[in-house]
């Protein structure tokens, strides 16, 4: 018997679908007060929670989750039976953890460095989840999930990515 027949599956799935919509929240967040701005007319920094601007919350807690996730890759690659799928899966997690640090480095630079960094971290999203499809293995449900929850994210990094652009 392994350890993942000792682990139910229901309840786990419960959890992680609680977790997951609970994580949305750090995204939300500065969308709100990013339109907030955009329909009262606000100054660009007004958009700020307690002293931090809006899109560098977005970007700092989107390169966490994306280099989070990303680990999943590194420790899924013992369950892959393609070995060059597992090598491509373990240099993906790197790429793409690398990616999101850079947003993390690029969001100083310019303000038309945000949307880069914001751009940056869709396309990480968008990466990790082909990836993810790519290696397959997964159960159903929790594969919709993941659908689920990436695609609200990659809307909500679309409305940012507008947002930003609107404050040109």
């Amino acid at each position: 018997m392994t350890s993942n027949e000792n682990v139910s599956v229901m309840p786990l799935l419960k959890l992680m679908r609680i977790l997951g919509y609970a994580g949305l929240i750090p995204f939300i967040i500065p969308v709100c007060l990013m339109l907030n701005n955009t329909w009262f007319g606000l100054d660009i920094y007004a958009a700020t929670l307690w002293i931090a601007y809006a899109p560098y919350l977005f970007i700092s807690y989107g390169s966490v989750i994306l280099s989070f996730m990303c680990g999943t890759l590194w420790a899924g690659w013992q369950t892959i039976g393609n070995n060059n799928l597992a090598k491509f899966a373990v240099l993906m997690s790197n790429l793409l953890a690398l990616s999101a640090w850079s947003a993390l480095l690029l969001v100083y630079i310019t303000p038309v460095a945000e949307v880069f960094c914001v751009i940056l971290i869709l396309f990480g999203f968008m990466s990790l989840l082909w990836v993810e499809r790519l290696i397959g293995g997964v159960e159903k449900a929790y594969w919709h999930l993941r659908l689920s929850l990436t695609g609200i994210v990659m809307a909500l990094h679309l409305v940012m990515i507008t947002l930003l652009f609107m404050e040109f």
